[in-house]
Order: C-alpha cells, then sequence, then structure tokens
C-alpha cells in the first residue's frame, strides 16, 4: 500500500525537488525581518510548534487514508484542507466514520477505490477545446470558484493550479504557512493570508518574490524562484488568488471553504497584469531576475516570461474577470 502514501504526498513534490539543493544550508539560515510597506516588520509564520504539528496531521491523514480510514485529522471530513484529498463523506464532522475511498481492503465501503472527487468529474466536450474547464478540473472541484478578481487582468481560478502545484508543501493549502515541508525550513515559510502583513505588500513585490525568489525582495533563499517553471501571466494568477486569500481563516465547514471573503483592497497605483508591461519598476525588477536566469538570455524567445497559450491558458487582456473593489 505504497501507492495511497505516495499519492497523497504527491502535492508536495515538486516543492521539495526543486527548493532542497541544501536542506542542512537552510536550516542554518537564523529568522529574518523582513519590509512591508517600506518598514522592518516580523514576518508572519505559524510558530515551530504549529509547523511540526502540521507535518505530523499531513503524515497521519496519509496513514489513515492507506487502511481506509475516513474523516479528518486537521480539515473538515469530506475535503481535508491539508492535503487537498477530497473524501467520502455526507458530514463536515472531523471524526465522521467512513472510508478514505483509498483503501485496497475487503473492508472498504467503496470496492472501486475511489475519493469523492471521482463522482464529480465531468466528461470534457469531444472536440477536448470547447469546455476549458476540463484543465482544472481538480482544483476547482475541490476549491473556491472565483467569480472576480483583485488583480487587474489576472484569474486566481487559472492562479490555485499552479499554488496548488507549486507552493502548498511549504505555505499550505489555505496559505496559512503550515505545509508538511514547514517544520524543515528555518526561516519558515510566510503566512500568506496575514492582512496586515500582505495588504503592505505590493504586487510587484509579490510577483518578484515569486519569479525570482525570496532573496529577489531580501527575504529567506529558503523561497525559490519559479521564473523559469511558471510564465509570467502564471504568476500573475497565482498572485490574484493569493489576493483572495487575504485573511480568510481556516473553514469549519465545505460551504465556508468554498465561499471565502478576503479583506484586501487593491493598493492604488500598484502593478498589474495588464499594466506591467508599461510599468518602469516592474521592467527594471524583471531585467535583473531574468539576467540570472536559464534561457532567458537577449534573443531568446523567452525573454520577459515567453508566453506559450493553449489548453486553459490566456493572457491578460483576454481575462474576463472584473476587478472587485
Amino acid at each position: 500500500m505504497k501507492n495511497a502514501k505516495l499519492g497523497i504526498g504527491l502535492i508536495a513534490i515538486t516543492s521539495l525537488g526543486l527548493m532542497w539543493g541544501s536542506s542542512s544550508v537552510l536550516a542554518a539560515e537564523k529568522e529574518k525581518r523582513c519590509k512591508a510597506g517600506g518598514e522592518k516588520v516580523e514576518c508572519p509564520t505559524v510558530t515551530e510548534a504549529e509547523a511540526k504539528k502540521a507535518s505530523a496531521a499531513f503524515l497521519k491523514e496519509g496513514n489513515d487514508m492507506e487502511i481506509g480510514k475516513g474523516g479528518s485529522t486537521y480539515g473538515i471530513a469530506p475535503f481535508d484542507y491539508l492535503t487537498g484529498v477530497g473524501k467520502r463523506a455526507n458530514s463536515d464532522t472531523k471524526t465522521y466514520k467512513t472510508d478514505s475511498g483509498y483503501a485496497l481492503s475487503e473492508k472498504a465501503t467503496h470496492a472501486a477505490n475511489k475519493t469523492e472527487l471521482w463522482d464529480r468529474v465531468k466528461a470534457p466536450s469531444s472536440d477536448g477545446v470547447t469546455d476549458k474547464s476540463v484543465y482544472d478540473q481538480w482544483t476547482n472541484n475541490w476549491s473556491p470558484k472565483f467569480g472576480e478578481t483583485l488583480v487587474a487582468g489576472a484569474d486566481p481560478n487559472h492562479g490555485k493550479t499552479y499554488y496548488y502545484a507549486y507552493c502548498i508543501g511549504c505555505h499550505g493549502w489555505l496559505m496559512h504557512g503550515d505545509g508538511p515541508n514547514a517544520s524543515e525550513l528555518n526561516p519558515r515559510p510566510r503566512t500568506l493570508t496575514r492582512g496586515e502583513y500582505m495588504q503592505k505588500k505590493t504586487n510587484l513585490e509579490l510577483f518578484t518574490a515569486i519569479k525570482g525568489g525570496g532573496e529577489a525582495i531580501s527575504l529567506s533563499s529558503s523561497m525559490p524562484n519559479w521564473g523559469n517553471v511558471l510564465q509570467d501571466q502564471d504568476i500573475w494568477n497565482v498572485v490574484a488568488f493569493i489576493r483572495a486569500m487575504q485573511d480568510v481563516p481556516p473553514p469549519k465547514s465545505v460551504a465556508e471553504y468554498l465561499a471565502p471573503k478576503s479583506t484586501f483592497k487593491p493598493i492604488k497605483g500598484d502593478v498589474d497584469a495588464l499594466n506591467a508591461a508599461k510599468n518602469k519598476d516592474f521592467k527594471e525588477a524583471q531585467e535583473m531576475i531574468e539576467s540570472d536566469m536559464t534561457g532567458r538570455a537577449p534573443g531568446s524567445e523567452l525573454v520577459g516570461g515567453g508566453y506559450v497559450k493553449g489548453g486553459n491558458r490566456i493572457d491578460a487582456a483576454e481575462v474576463a474577470l472584473k476587478v472587485k473593489h
């Protein structure tokens, strides 16, 4: 039954592989202070005890799922918000007695060995193009669906896809800095929902940190650069998702989880996906980052985050979501 543990760990594997070039170096780093709104502040992180508790809960979740135990050790029964796994359950109660849908045993109620996620799968259009939502099916089945954006030209629904693939291993499914890897990092990952901190962080700072890594904005090297993995529009979409989750607490029910209420107010004069190409500060920051990036040399097709359209990928000008003020 190693496959069950493997499945639950896939959400963090990419993050682990790309950022842990030298875990001993990261462990030796001391806690750093950072800036928000031009002022030195203590970067918001979970405590060491909270990080260790989250990691232990993540492992317990995997062990429980392997033997077919349902419920949740960290979230709500039908959906565990630490692992992002949907289970068969008709109650929000953490200890609801049901099976996980993963166990390969005679005791499992569902012989098909499938979680509730499979029940929600929709068939793609016959041409594979008409309904592009199938590209985001996994994330949209088990996450909020946003009808507005807080960053012009960026779509938080697409941003979820990349955040879930690359960020939750450290920052956690709900951005609270409690991912399964958080306890191994020093300093620990930022809590990206903390309003008094995040409201002072500009879109430019967030974009630069994701593309160029923490050191690009004088933060920790524990935050890797994703500029050779994500295209610029992908990063803007991640920024939009982060903005949509400001001050959103851990949910007490699936209904609450699917309807997050952000406190973020767009910062006047801030850079966004629509005006970035004409913004001097943005262009200078990106030129600095790309000068150190493989494949971004002058003349390369990838200079400036060369964009490859297809599937659900569209450029900033085509994002239909209106900005929520």
